[in-house]
């Protein structure tokens, strides 16, 4: 019998269909490896969900990338366009979903808009510097999934030609169709009846986009299983609620000295030994958190005393925080320095937004120790040249701990063995965290070098009797210490994570060590009160406490995160993600079965996400 080839536009829609559905199988496999299948299989409907909503998942978004390679074969009347097109579409593709996969094995949240921000926006280049043995591997590891793409793509194709029974496969749509539409399904069935088994496999799943309809599947009688929600914050903001009344002449000055990535157990003779010994004399609250375990929200909860839920409502309105209002009527200067870039994340439009133009970040052209160095000296210079009278605040955010971990050329580390360079690719589960924790612990030292430098500075100026300092971290950082591959921040709400050294000097009180539970939201009523002179109810303007006062022997801290929201009370963190599950852990991230919730938690932490939303 005669061979007979199957026509053209047949064969190319049977090809793409084919390419589609093995990467979509290669990203179920790339996903599947950062989720825990004993955990999922836990609830026999949740691995169904998996089963279905993963390769649906996959081939739509693959179809979606594949797309403008069809209409351009299908314009141009010639399937090499298409082919060619598609191959390449695919690889980035599957290329992004790893980058994803690791991204999410090491900080527990995928690539998302933050990181485009960062990314396109100059930041991530700024703070995240890539060795040149990274980027070899990561061009190889390209170029090798480029190949085989090409050799999968050049046998598919022939196979065609030579089998024509094998275009039957273009009925697969149907069945990814059916796949779709009955994982979504399960998804707003799941989420219907509050179903954690199932609701909480979507974050796993890169980019999900699940379908509610609590509403009407309400109507026709399936009920909601009780569960703690937290709400946003919404877009209308009530902030503050009242305007504090200040002292006309405040005589304090302020300085924060911010340093990233900052974890509590650094403060130690060894590794920061200019704060050790200023920590002796000044107030030191042992057992702080920060409000965030990412930039933004530590920042945002530090200056404006509230928690990182409030963020995108006063972005949106370019809100800046009562603080610095209250300083500017008193006619502070201001003088502010960030060796990392203050408009990546937007700093420049809410914390600093009324004192944007006093914003100086360090030259981009500098690496980020220099970029220290340089910030620090401005501060120096500004101290020494400062009239006499007039009250300042002064910030400068120090960039050097933050991955991979930046020193100046030539510096000598105290802390060996260390790594040279931190190979991102390389961070797992049974990767020895300590060349990596010294590179660390060698740019905080280095950090720690030039804040005594600026401390000498102060004191040798008529300005430091009256001058309220504040040296602390915008959240810590993870090297894997709970042995569950956490690395860095943005992963978890563990007190590797959020807890930071806070030491505040204040002019006229002994010294003392303070262990009870201190969150970033207290420093604005304290420095409203104690340094501005403001009357009045702190609840008015902040969530947080006075640190001067009685401090509750236990208080809930609400916590943020790039793509969840935590309340920590005690020996428990309550976890919500952007789907609406809720987990209950403990402090080493050990799930906790039958949790006996505090309702008074929520219920105060309820109420502080919603205090300044309008009513």
């Amino acid at each position: 019998m005669e061979h007979v080839t199957p026509p053209l536009r047949p064969r190319a829609l049977a090809w793409l269909t084919g390419l589609i559905l093995a990467n979509a199988a290669l990203a179920c496999l790339i996903t599947l490896s950062n989720i825990p299948l004993t955990e999922a299989g836990s609830a026999w409907h949740s691995v169904l969900f998996l089963l279905l909503a993963l390769p649906g998942h996959f081939i739509f978004f693959g179809t979606l990338v594949a797309l403008p390679a069809y209409l351009l074969g299908r314009l141009l009347r010639n399937p090499r366009w298409m082919i060619g097109t598609a191959i390449v579409l695919q690889t980035l593709w599957l290329l992004l979903l790893l980058a994803d996969a690791k991204v999410f094995a090491l900080y527990r949240f995928h690539l998302n808009a933050m990181v485009a921000n960062m990314i396109f926006g100059g930041a991530l280049q700024d703070q995240v510097a890539f060795s040149a043995k990274m980027w070899m591997l990561i061009a190889l590891g390209a170029a090798t999934l480029l190949a085989l793409e090409i050799l999968l793509s050049r046998v598919w194709w022939q196979a065609l030609r030579r089998r024509p029974v094998l275009l039957r496969i273009r009925a697969m749509w149907w069945v990814a169709g059916a796949l779709f539409l009955v994982s979504q399904g399960m998804v707003a069935y799941s989420d219907a009846r509050g179903d954690r088994a199932v609701m909480s496999q979507l974050t796993y799943i890169p980019w999900a986009q699940p379908i509610t309809l609590k509403n009407a599947l309400h109507r026709f009688g399936v009920q909601t299983a009780q569960a703690t929600e937290l709400p946003d914050t919404g877009d209308r903001l009530g902030y503050p609620r009242r305007a504090p009344q200040c002292a006309a002449s405040p005589s304090l000055n302020v300085l924060v000295i911010l340093v990233e990535s900052l974890r509590h157990d650094v403060l130690d003779p060894a590794v920061m030994p200019n704060t050790w010994h200023y920590a002796q004399d000044a107030q030191w609250f042992q057992n702080h958190y920060s409000t965030g375990n990412a930039t933004r929200f530590g920042l945002f909860g530090l200056m404006y005393g509230l928690p990182g839920g409030y963020w995108q409502a006063m972005l949106a309105q370019q809100r800046g925080p009562v603080m610095i209002d209250a300083m500017l009527a008193d006619d502070y200067a201001m003088h502010v320095y960030g060796s990392a870039p203050l408009y990546s994340p937007e700093f420049d439009r809410t914390v600093f937004s009324k004192v944007r133009e006093r914003i100086v970040n360090g030259p981009s052209k500098m690496k980020s120790a220099q970029r220290d160095r340089y910030v620090v000296s401005r501060m120096q210079d500004d101290i020494r040249r400062h009239p006499k009278g007039k009250p300042f605040f002064g910030f400068v955010f120090l960039d050097s701990p933050h991955a991979p971990y930046h020193l100046p050329a030539g510096y000598r580390s105290l802390f060996q063995p260390m790594a040279q360079d931190v190979n991102f690719l390389n961070l797992g589960p049974d990767h020895d965290p300590t060349p990596e924790f010294n590179r660390y612990r060698a740019a905080v030292h280095y950090s720690d070098a030039l804040i005594g430098e600026l401390l000498r500075t102060l004191e040798q100026s008529p300005l430091a009797a009256n001058t309220v300092v504040l040296i602390t971290g915008d959240h810590g950082e993870e090297f894997n210490d709970m042995r569950k591959n956490y690395w860095g921040h943005n992963g978890n709400f563990s007190d590797y994570q959020l807890r930071t050294p806070f030491v505040l000097h204040w002019p006229g009180r002994p010294a003392r060590r303070i262990d009870a539970a201190t969150s970033h939201e207290d420093f604005v009523p304290t420095v409203m009160r104690h340094a501005l002179g403001c009357d009045g109810a702190s609840a008015d303007y902040s969530t947080g406490l006075d640190l001067f006062g009685e401090l509750p022997r236990k208080r809930p801290l609400l916590v943020e995160s790039w793509s969840q929201r935590g309340i920590r009370d005690g020996a428990l963190i309550y976890l919500f993600d952007n789907f609406g599950s809720a987990t209950v852990v403990d402090r080493n991230y050990d799930p906790v079965e039958d949790a006996d919730v505090s309702a008074d938690a929520v219920r105060e932490s309820w109420e502080m996400l919603t205090r300044f939303q309008k009513r």
